[in-house]
């Protein structure tokens, strides 16, 4: 959409008046051809339904005592991310007053909302306007007869987030946030002009029934509404200029509108020689300015996009653009920040986009649901091809009414966002039988075939010109039930190494499901693995949420898909972490899959990308680990990994050589033998003729000298973990490990894991690991005197005297009787600690005795004093 112009000025307890110039809006519709548009985003008064008396769509209400917001707005963006189960689905009312030029009079006027999750019931001055069901997609309605000149106009919005069986979507991985959470505009036209109301959509659309290297020829379609009360013969002109504004091509058509009516028309131009064509390489934007003319007065005009291009899906091939082949390499995309929610403003959506091109992709899947506006015009102007999808995700209602919600989602979608060049693929369910019951219901089956075939052929209805898409789930592959063989691509979304099997398997996998079904155009649509810059491990394993096992998953799962041309595409899940309530990894309430964290700082991972897909110089010192600890000699000698697209590179670690090795899949890898303190790493390389260098640094403590009374002063143990962690402090958490003479470990006990949130703590992950049934911890430390701290979870008894145990050091007691469940409750960290001197060279030996169950500890700190 157009760039953002002044919005009227809000009203909340004081009237303050919009005085502009005489004829400021005769030259501002002059310039635009009679079509204003605003944003209504500032000053307006948000409240939770439970706060609000009865009609809060009154004028005469006094919400005064609202909170004032600014629009984008959602109520979830703090509660969503807390450690109390669940987060807001509920009602809220938003309010604003609008002061209108009286030279509005006589046009017509619209609000036009980009989106409001879920459900919107809009009032102006205690009148009802409409509603829209959706969260995802724009609604528009007209407000001409409710809106008042003479005095301020009350605009009262009802946002409902609350679930509803009958309205997708019904479970998903992300959270949804309630509220108007994009633009609201005031749109106002002349009684002539395009259809504003169809489906939101732009009223103008535009695509290209011939497009070859060669030649070219434009389709304009749309309608025209007259909202007059007089016929009117109306001349439809459609210009077409190359981003420089050159015109190209001229179309022009009448059509006879009646009073109070609508007529459609349909044009094709001339045939334009040696268009240039839209690519990722050369992402070239034509646009199209449609206007409307009775006489010479211009009464409308509505200026769209333009991309000349063609794809075609080859199931054996993959992909062709503009009849040359390509690599679809791409992510996938949520559009949520921290602290914001989803109420992004636009140039926060502009510059996601911006860093997945960055990042060397060509390919953004828009996952699972239309996005901003904003989003769509980043990739048109960026280069980016877009999958976008609406959001039937998981499972479905089986219901007309759901059905009809899930269709006119599709319509939305295509038609906000039909002019788009950048959209190639158009979605309508994902992972839909990935909650079907077991045994398998073939009747709920049966009608989710039927609403996949409902909405392909109204997606082939709305646009016969892209390829329908949907995603399913490793296990819905081969199920038998016909599903996958209605889209024209089958999207698959893929976690070998992840939730199932190993990294090797993914490459066998798509093999012989290609080989199966030859035909079948296929697209990996989704393939990652969580992590956290906390945790780090030479041994990574899957859902240790180790920086090291994400980077494995992508380097090992990428190579594989980048040698199976037959695929269509790939993406990444996710570019971004992102928001989802429900889980309860090392990071509660988000999905921490991103190439990025939710920030949007770069995580380690995001380099190999960069090294793999682009040709600029690329060198990069995965520096997520940059704090490390070990308390054995062999604890010293620890891998450092270099991303780059150079044929070799050197590691220089305080200036001196650790050698060259060769880049293979964008990797270069040494063991260097770490002394205590901070350290330089120098990465060198060269490419297209000269250097390439990274910087990065490393802080090793070597503890060795603990157990021999000097060097460091702490040693600390991640209890029933095989990763170190690092926690706000900077302390490292050493992984457990079985006693040693010499050195330190535990005595018997099983370890155990946990993805359950803990209370009380951000130190999740020290606590979400624990060492069961552990009989001792023995540390061979000189006498001395020592300060203990025992770190304690229960994660599995609700009620007490399930779990009773003590502690003892040496012969002395500790504790005596721990029941957590009684003294803390489930999931809940707590410490204890203890002052103890250890004598007779004998060592500091913490002994468990169970009293009911098997003792548990998540982290011992041992402090010399």
């Amino acid at each position: 959409m157009p760039g953002r112009s002044a919005s009227l000025l809000p009203y909340g307890v004081l009237l303050v008046l919009l005085v502009l110039p005489a004829g400021w809006w005769e030259a501002q519709a002059q310039e635009r051809g009679e079509r204003v548009r605003f944003t209504v985003n500032d000053g307006w008064r948000y409240a939770p339904a439970e706060a609000v008396p009865p009609g809060a769509a009154d004028p005469a209400l006094d919400d005064a005592g609202w909170e004032v917001v600014d629009l984008p707005h959602t109520w979830n963006a703090r509660d969503a991310f807390d450690k109390e189960p669940g987060y807001r689905r509920g009602v809220g009312w938003y309010r604003k007053r609008l002061v209108l030029d009286p030279s509005l009079a006589g046009r017509r006027l619209f609000l036009y909302f980009e989106g409001a999750n879920q459900v919107a019931d809009v009032y102006v001055n205690g009148l009802h306007v409409g509603s829209h069901v959706g969260g995802y997609t724009a609604f528009a309605f007209d407000i001409t007869a409710a809106v008042t000149f003479d005095r301020p106009s009350l605009v009262a919005v009802r946002v409902d987030n609350r679930h509803d069986d009958d309205i997708p979507p019904l479970d998903a991985d992300f959270t949804f946030y309630g509220g108007i959470y994009r633009d609201v505009w005031l749109l106002a036209t002349d009684p002539v002009h395009f259809d504003v109301l169809d489906y939101a959509g732009p009223g103008v659309y535009v695509d290209t029934p011939l497009v070859t290297g060669e030649a070219a020829t434009v389709r304009v379609r749309g309608t025209v509404v007259n909202a007059g009360a007089a016929p009117a013969a109306v001349e439809v002109v459609s210009r077409v200029r190359e981003a420089g504004g050159r015109e190209v091509a001229v179309l022009r058509s009448t059509v006879q509108v009646p009073p109070g009516g609508r007529a459609p028309f349909e044009q094709v131009s001339d045939t334009l020689s040696a268009p240039r064509l839209w690519s990722p390489a050369d992402p070239y934007l034509y646009h199209v300015e449609a206007s409307l003319y009775t006489g010479t007065h211009r009464r409308d005009v509505v200026v769209q996009p333009l991309g000349f291009r063609w794809l075609r899906v080859d199931p054996q091939l993959g992909v062709f653009l503009n009849g040359q082949p390509i690599r679809l390499f791409g992510t996938n995309r949520h559009q949520d920040l921290p602290g914001l929610g989803n109420a992004l403003p636009d140039a926060a959506h502009r510059r996601d986009v911006e860093i997945v091109k960055e990042n060397g992709f060509n390919f953004l899947r828009l996952a699972h649901y239309p996005q901003d506006p904003a989003v769509l015009e980043a990739a048109d102007r960026l280069g980016l091809v877009v999958w976008e999808e609406i959001p039937v995700v998981n499972m479905i209602t089986r219901s007309e009414a759901f059905y009809a919600h899930a269709e006119r989602m599709l319509v939305e979608m295509i038609r906000q966002h039909y002019n788009h060049p950048s959209v190639l693929f158009w979605g309508y369910m994902n992972e839909i039988l990935l909650r079907e019951t077991t045994p398998v219901d073939t009747a709920y089956r049966a009608d989710v075939v039927a609403l996949a075939r409902r909405l392909e052929a109204r997606a082939k209805a709305e646009d016969p010109t892209r390829h329908t898409v949907t995603a399913i789930s490793h296990g819905e592959v081969n199920n038998g039930s016909g599903f996958q063989d209605i889209p024209d691509v089958l999207g698959l979304n893929l976690y070998f190494g992840w939730y199932y099997g190993t990294f090797a398997d993914l490459g066998a996998f798509l093999d012989t499901l290609h080989a199966r079904h030859p035909a079948r155009p296929l697209m990996v649509s989704e393939y990652g693995a969580g992590s956290d810059e906390r945790v780090h491990t030479t041994g990574p394993v899957p859902f240790d949420f180790s920086s090291e096992h994400q980077q494995a998953f992508h380097r090992e799962s990428f190579a594989q898909l980048q040698a199976r041309p037959y695929l269509a595409g790939t993406a990444v899940w996710n570019q971004f972490d992102f928001g989802s309530a429900l889980r309860q990894d090392t990071k509660n309430a988000l999905n921490q899959k991103g190439l990025y964290f939710f920030d949007r700082t770069p995580k380690d991972i995001a380099f190999y990308y960069r090294a793999r897909l682009r040709d600029e110089p690329v060198l990069y010192i995965a520096r997520e680990w940059s704090r490390r600890a070990g308390s054995r000699p062999e604890d010293r000698r620890q891998p450092v990994w270099v991303y780059a697209n150079t044929d070799s590179v050197e590691l220089l670690v305080d200036g001196i050589s650790q050698g060259w090795q060769p880049v293979v899949n964008a990797t270069a890898r040494w063991l260097v033998n770490w002394s205590d303190g901070m350290h330089r790493l120098e990465a060198r390389g060269w490419k297209g003729g000269g250097p390439v260098v990274d910087v990065a640094h490393v802080a090793f403590e070597d503890r060795t000298g603990f157990f021999e009374g000097r060097g460091p002063a702490v040693l600390a143990v991640n209890a029933g973990a095989h990763e170190a962690y690092t926690d706000g402090s900077g302390v490292v958490w050493e992984p457990d490990r079985p006693y040693a003479p010499g050195g330190w470990g535990h005595v018997g006990g099983t370890a155990r894991r946990t993805h359950h949130r803990i209370t009380s703590t951000a130190d999740d992950p020290l606590f979400q690991t624990y060492r069961e049934g552990v009989q001792a911890y023995r540390f061979d430390v000189p006498d001395g005197r020592y300060r203990v701290t025992l770190g304690f979870m229960e994660a599995q008894h609700e009620t007490p005297a399930q779990r009773v145990f003590g502690v003892r050091a040496g012969s002395r007691p500790l504790l005596a009787g721990l029941d957590l469940a009684a003294g803390t409750g489930r999931w809940r960290a707590t410490t204890r600690t203890a002052d103890v001197v250890v004598t007779g060279g004998t060592g500091l030996v913490l002994t468990f005795e169970a009293g009911a169950g098997a003792p548990v500890v998540s982290s011992i700190l041992l402090e010399r004093r």
